[in-house]
């Protein structure tokens, strides 16, 4: 599995502009609409592409857009607030690594499947990874990447693996 390169930057905008939220916070500022013009130079990504990403963004109720010259995009609820689960299901949609998971009346070998248990572990362990990880940890992890993941992010191991919760 591999996420798509919409994934990726809206990932960047999204820190892009929570990583500007809270430099405005620090100065006592409040937070402005930033262009997506501004975001795209900002980022190095393609102006065209991130229209796109910002109308999926702004349609699962991530971003608020504000039209008009001085109009631009924010972050529609605090950082901390955003997962980036939910980032990625507004881009990707729902993580589901086999159809089988939505739909197991369809597989004909559903009861004695073991390939299903192993990969859904698989899977609650990227979704919950991905939940419990929002924008400001993110913002962090840019300023300090060798500080280790909160302690939440983790199961104890079963069956020898270690599971992320």
């Amino acid at each position: 599995m591999k996420f798509t390169r919409k994934t990726d930057y809206a990932l960047r905008t999204m820190q892009n502009l929570a990583r500007r939220h809270y430099d405005a916070k620090s100065e006592g500022l409040k937070t402005r609409p930033l262009p997506v013009v501004t975001i795209a130079k900002d980022t190095g990504l393609s102006i065209r592409f991130l229209h796109s990403i910002v109308a999926n963004l702004s349609k699962a109720g991530l971003l608020k857009t504000f039209p008009g010259p001085k109009g631009g995009v924010a972050l529609s609820r605090t950082p901390e607030s955003i997962s980036i689960l939910d980032i990625v299901e507004a881009i990707e949609g729902k993580i589901n690594l086999m159809d089988c998971f939505e739909h197991p009346e369809s597989c004909k070998d559903a009861n004695n499947c073991s390939i299903m248990s192993v990969l859904h572990t698989a899977q609650v362990a990227l979704s919950n990874s991905l939940r419990n990880t929002n924008l400001k940890l993110m913002v962090k992890a840019k300023n300090d990447p060798f500080r280790a993941l909160p302690e939440k992010h983790f199961l104890k191991p079963q069956f020898g693996c270690p599971v992320l919760k």
